[in-house]
Parts: structure tokens; sequence; C-alpha cells
């Protein structure tokens, strides 16, 4: 039961993470940062047209991933504990 939980710490921490990583480009950015190594210099810088989306894509998908699999968890711990839940 403990593993199942601290499963669903780090679940949370790392939708958390998904959700923080567009703010920790643009903060990288905003400080004069390199776009965490992607640009040398921002001035020259040559970003795809489709490397935004992309990344959006991957990182929506990524987070309803994790959903899914705590969605799961949650389940299965409810399961264990044979509690009605909302779930």
């Amino acid at each position: 039961m403990f593993l199942l939980r601290l499963v669903v710490f780090f679940i949370s921490l790392l939708m958390l993470t998904i959700l923080a990583y567009p703010l920790l480009l643009i903060l990288d950015i905003s400080q004069g940062g390199t776009y965490f190594g992607l640009c040398s210099d921002l001035a020259t810088c040559e970003i795809g047209f489709l490397e935004g989306p992309r990344l959006l894509i991957i990182l929506i998908m990524s987070f309803f991933v994790l959903v899914v699999i705590l969605r799961l968890i949650m389940k299965l711990i409810n399961n264990i504990n044979n509690e009605s839940s909302i779930l």
C-alpha cells in the first residue's frame, strides 16, 4: 500500500513538472538563458516552425498518459481498501 502511495506521489510530481516546463523555458529566456541549450544566441537562433506545436503535443499526451495511470492506480488502491469512493 505504501509503495502505491509513493508511486501516486511521483506521478503527481511528474504531472506538476510537465505543467511547469513551459514556464521554466520562458523564465530561462527572460533571464538571458539559452533556452536550456537549444540556442546559443537568441537573436540568431533558428527554431523549426513545428517545434512549438510538437512540444505542446508531447507535453499534453504525456500529461494525459500520467492521468490515466494515476486513475488506474487510484482504482487499485480503492479496490485494495474495499471502500466505495467517487472513483
